[in-house]
């Protein structure tokens, strides 16, 4: 407390200097971290680095921003969370969070803090509504709409506390505002029609009011200012995926339809570039199958995606299923010991159902890792789990330590064909050595169905 009181007054006197010179705009951005998960924090502006501050002994940080020359929405990373910060020219900007409870604990003070205030407590508030939602979606749809309209008032009530709280408020941050407090709510209208159906496997969409999508004549699929931010983004992806839903035909499967929808309707190069990558990425990870990919949605994809990065990954991932298959032998690859000897794959599992995970500290959370891998090995206590570091490093030494039958990926291994994508690959494999499943995730969905079939193999 004693390292924010002193932050605050540099604050203080960096407002009254700035109070005496009005051609000072320099915006200053300081904080404190408790229990810090690194050595400093990133500023960033939508995926660019914008500015890595570092920590001092005490934990606080202070800087200023002098590329800040006109208001906007930007964003700072620390470990592998980040949160939202709305900046003005001259702004004075500190936080406070406890990475343990990250979003929680966030608080913003100095000039600029009620703006960031209102953002977080909504955010927050919108986030226990998502995680309470679920049952309302068994709703008629008039009780649905009813619910969703009582939450918008409690979230118009956050807005015009700080309309009236004499914070001056910008015709574009009017407009930010606007839109965290509608589009979550307006989202999950969107996501109504095709949740109600399922759960109650209806052959045909439930009867909506005629004024059930008027929300729609306000939305613009293709604004810039808002490309960023996380309530518009997921609002568009849901409208999008609801047109799919709708528009479906017998000829053509779900993915095919979605990218030509997203073709259609979005214009900005980079967010239709996102989201055709979003659509097709989902249609792999979210098949029940072992390496399926939808071929025609491939050629549809590579025929409108511009982004090389992205244009890579899917076809290496492409490729990557095409390398092993389901029902042949493991080939026998080889791998490190953590003291640094030569083993292969086929010695490590042999007369063992086992789960094969490649991972990386790039892509992968260590203390994400151990805490899956320890609930699947109590859940799954006869099979073998035998994880692979793709990419060695400092931060992945903590796995070593908490799971066991660690191995590290050599240059030379025959495994680097088939994980050119780099992505966090896991292969079933019965204790003859035959892969059971080529290819799915440790977070899928249907993970734990695949591996009680693989106890009994």
């Amino acid at each position: 407390m004693k390292n924010l009181i002193k932050i605050v007054l540099i604050a203080l006197t960096i407002v009254s200097c700035k109070s005496t010179d009005s051609s000072n705009s320099t915006t200053y951005f300081g904080g404190q971290i408790i229990n810090p998960k690194g050595k400093y924090i990133i500023l960033m502006k939508g995926d660019k680095e914008l500015d890595t501050i570092p920590l001092d002994s005490k934990n606080t940080f202070l800087t200023k921003l002098d590329f800040i020359t006109e208001e906007g929405l930007y964003s700072f990373k620390h470990g592998l969370e980040y949160q939202y910060v709305y900046f003005e020219p001259n702004d004075s900007i500190l936080i406070r969070l406890n990475t343990w409870d990250f979003d929680e604990s966030l608080v913003y003070s100095g000039v600029g803090a009620e703006k960031n205030n209102f953002l977080i407590n909504l955010y927050l508030q919108n986030e226990k509504d998502e995680r309470s939602f679920s049952p309302y979606y068994n709703l008629k749809s008039d009780e649905f709409e009813s619910k969703i309209n009582s939450i918008q008032k409690l979230n118009m009530h956050l807005y015009n506390q700080l309309k009236n709280s004499g914070t001056k408020i910008t015709e574009k941050f009017d407009k930010l505002a606007k839109v965290a407090v509608n589009y979550p709510l307006n989202r999950r209208k969107e996501i109504y029609p095709q949740i109600h159906k399922n759960r109650f496997q209806l052959e045909n969409y439930p009867n909506l009011s005629d004024t059930y999508y008027d929300f729609r004549k306000d939305i613009n699929l293709n604004n810039e200012d808002l490309l960023d931010f996380a309530p518009y983004n997921n609002y568009v992806t849901s409208y999008l995926y609801s047109l799919a839903y709708h528009e479906k035909t017998k000829n053509k499967k779900f993915t095919e339809n979605l990218l030509n929808i997203i073709i259609d309707n979005i214009k900005i190069e980079s967010f239709k570039n996102n989201l055709l990558h979003q659509a097709i990425y989902n249609d792999f990870r979210e098949t029940q199958s072992s390496c399926a990919v939808n071929k025609t949605a491939l050629k549809i994809f590579n025929e409108h995606c511009t982004n090389k990065k992205y244009v890579d990954q899917i076809n290496n991932l492409a490729k990557d299923c095409e390398s092993i298959k389901q029902k042949n032998p493991i080939d026998n690859f080889e791998l490190l010991t953590l003291n640094n000897t030569k083993t292969n794959i086929r010695s490590i599992i042999k007369n063992n159902n086992s789960v094969i995970y490649f991972w990386s500290p790039e892509m992968l959370s260590p203390e994400m890792l151990i805490k899956r891998i320890k609930k699947l090995e109590k859940q799954y206590p006869t099979l073998l789990f035998v994880g692979i570091n793709m990419h060695p490093n400092e931060s992945g030494s903590r796995v070593n330590q908490y799971l066991q039958n660690q191995y590290l990926l050599t240059k030379e291994s025959s495994a680097n064909r088939f994980i050119t994508s780099l992505e966090p690959r896991t292969i079933l494999v019965n204790k003859k050595g035959i892969i059971h499943n080529s290819f799915t995730y440790l977070s899928s969905p249907h993970l734990e169905n695949q591996l009680t079939k693989l106890e009994k193999n």
